[in-house]
């Protein structure tokens, strides 16, 4: 009986040694190998690098020349199709102008095209301009402060609970995103998150 029972505890004991071995893929240690550390996420999934902020002014100032004392509200990059900038600018009575501007910022590739607003939406995006003191190029100034060395990929104007904000995408020299909300009647950071 008692050869029984020793043998018993051996077998168990060389299944839970043949278990613990192949969970360690066969290196007889916990973890991964040396040479299978695990890849760190990539944040960034563009195809290229992040956009040079310079080309988001130029594009923007760009946006804001083609409508007569326009105020740009929103611009944000589109990295599907080949890193253009989709833009919206309104005009002093509030409506709305969308365009389409190159990579680099330099040409208008379409629009300006009015969007087909009701007086609500006018009113509010009046609202909004007249409760901003800073311009998209403060807004860039003040993002890229709070972020150094980083890249901005969209930037709008817009309420958040009855404060008017400049809100940006924003992407570090780690290629880490955040979002950085800046008070536009102040220019105040008033946010800034990372993802």
């Amino acid at each position: 009986m008692q050869a029984l029972v020793n043998g018993f505890r051996f077998g168990a004991v060389m299944i839970v040694v043949a278990l613990a071995l192949s969970g360690c893929g066969g290196t007889g240690m916990s973890g991964p190998s040396s040479e299978e550390a695990p890849a760190a996420p990539e944040a960034w999934t563009g195809s290229e690098a992040p956009p040079d902020p310079d080309n988001l002014l130029r594009a923007g100032d760009l946006a804001v020349a083609q409508v007569p004392d326009s105020v740009l509200i929103f611009i944000e990059n589109q990295t599907s199709d080949a890193g253009t900038w989709n833009a919206g600018v309104v005009a002093p009575d509030g409506t709305e102008h969308r365009l389409q501007i190159g990579a680099d910022g330099v040409a208008v590739l379409t629009g300006p095209t009015v969007t087909e607003d009701s007086d609500a939406d006018k009113a509010k995006r009046r609202a909004n301009v007249d409760g901003t003191h800073l311009d998209h190029r403060g807004a860039v100034d003040r993002v890229l402060g709070a972020v150094p060395d980083s890249s901005i990929t969209e930037l709008s104007l817009i309420d958040v609970n009855g404060t008017v904000v400049w809100d940006a995408d924003v992407w570090d020299d780690k290629l880490a995103e955040h979002n950085v909300t800046v008070n536009a009647a102040s220019g105040a950071v008033i946010g800034n998150r990372s993802d």
